[in-house]
């Protein structure tokens, strides 16, 4: 069996799928007469926004620059498409946070479009970077560097942007990419932080499938 390397873009791209849909969603069966549904769409909307501006931070200041030293010339693309969605959510995050329930439907109509059309552009994005920019990564560096670059990057993030990342992460990841992540960080965090990771994936996971999750992180630790 071909053994799976480290992808640095797994955990964040999957999340950032989860949030995107979960977002897009949300604003598409809005009613927007309703105060607590807008104040909802806004809060979640902020939240992708800013899970974004971190992912775009990490690798624009943490994978990149040392890929580009690695491959020069390799990673111009990337940034440029960076600098272009970074606008494009500035523009979405004044739109979302302007939205008053009960105002003209043509303003929520013209956010949900233009959500729509963002999300389809980073797709795209998250597509060019899995198909060509990990291919680089994979031929460049070996499986030593993979790990010390994910280690330098967790270990740059407070255990609060931790909580707020593995709430969409988690439920978006399979069963098998469930274990592997929880199963290492429960054998290597706090369980103080543990405890507050599985309430926090508990209220956003399918009840079903975070009832098995427990059972299988249960039985690991007998193991």
């Amino acid at each position: 069996m071909e053994k799976m390397r480290l992808n640095p873009y797994l955990l964040p791209h999957k999340g950032l799928r989860y949030l995107l849909a979960k977002v897009s969603l949300m604003a598409g069966n809005l009613d927007s007469n309703l105060p607590e549904e807008v104040d909802q769409l806004k809060t979640l909307s902020n939240e992708l926004f800013f899970l974004l501006e971190q992912h775009a931070h990490v690798e624009d200041h943490m994978i990149l620059p040392d890929l580009e030293k690695k491959c020069p010339g390799s990673t111009e693309e990337n940034h440029e498409e960076h600098e272009y969605l970074e606008g494009l959510v500035a523009q979405l995050q004044t739109q979302v946070n302007g939205l008053q329930a009960g105002s003209n439907p043509t303003a929520f109509n013209a956010y949900f479009f233009d959500l729509s059309d963002f999300h389809a552009k980073y797709l795209t994005h998250m597509l060019m970077e899995e198909r060509q920019v990990l291919g680089l990564i994979w031929k460049h560096y070996t499986d030593e560097e993979l790990a010390a670059q994910h280690h330098a990057i967790i270990s740059s993030f407070s255990p609060e942007k931790i909580l707020r990342w593995f709430r969409y992460i988690v439920p978006a990841l399979s069963p098998a990419e469930r274990l592997m992540v929880l199963g290492g960080l429960k054998a290597n965090a706090p369980k103080v932080f543990f405890d507050a990771l599985m309430e926090v994936i508990g209220q956003e996971m399918d009840p079903r499938r975070f009832i098995v999750l427990r059972e299988s992180l249960a039985e690991g630790a007998l193991v």
